[in-house]
């Protein structure tokens, strides 16, 4: 079930585009932007169906898949297999990236998404953040005032793209209620449901993301595109 070899190198991309999943995407007009990127990340299955496709693209190269989202909304994979599939079928040929290994709890989950791949015959790659990456990653950004129970699946990508990548762009990444001109935006950009309190400490990520692009290590996208 592992790959026999590393998937990806350091340096690997040209510009890569992660993208977030924050309310600040509504109206951006950016899915050209991000489609024209060499390498496309996302979080945690966001819809990219046509009614997005303007604001947030569609090319993905590389999508997670959250075990929380295996176990609430396609019901441990024990029933819901062919729906979770189908879902997984509008990323055409991405790759899945699952945090196997974080606990067992998320082991049984996230190796399930391979099995159900299996048995549709499925050639998406299927790929698991070893576990020490998730320590050292967890333990780097606590140094850098991020105090909470879980780091989000957005910091983990955006660390793993600046590895990756020449250049990093980050489109949907904004942990407030207002967007910079103070007008008030929904949580995601397809629901305004907000996650438990006390579980990330998404502003806290969010000045370190700001601190890297006032340092020009990667660039935050807050504007309109086209407008910027």
């Amino acid at each position: 079930m592992f790959p026999k070899e590393m998937p990806y190198s350091r340096s690997q991309f040209k510009k890569c585009a992660v993208v977030g999943n924050g309310g600040i995407l509504k109206n951006s007009g950016c899915g050209q932007e991000i489609d024209a990127a060499d390498f496309v990340l996302r979080c945690n299955l966001p819809p990219i169906s046509r009614k997005y496709v303007a604001d947030v693209g569609v090319k993905t190269n590389v999508v997670t898949v959250n075990p929380s989202i295996i176990t609430e909304r396609f019901q441990r994979l024990e029933k819901w297999r062919r729906p979770f599939y189908q879902v997984l079928k509008s990323y055409e040929n991405s790759s899945v990236l699952l945090p196997a290994f974080y606990n067992t709890h998320n082991t049984d989950v996230s190796l399930r998404v391979r099995y159900v791949l299996d048995d549709f015959q499925s050639k998406k790659a299927v790929y698991f953040f070893h576990p020490k990456y998730l320590i050292n990653v967890s333990r780097y950004w606590l140094t850098q005032g991020v105090r909470a129970k879980r780091i989000t699946t957005g910091l983990i990508l955006v660390t793993a793209a600046l590895e990756l990548c020449e250049e990093v762009h980050l489109f949907g990444f904004w942990g407030f209620p207002m967007n910079p001109s103070g007008i008030f935006i929904t949580h995601h950009y397809y629901d305004n449901v907000k996650p438990r309190p006390g579980f990330h400490a998404m502003p806290s990520e969010m000045f370190n993301f700001l601190r890297l692009h006032s340092r020009g290590i990667l660039r935050v996208h807050t504007d309109a595109c086209g407008y910027s």
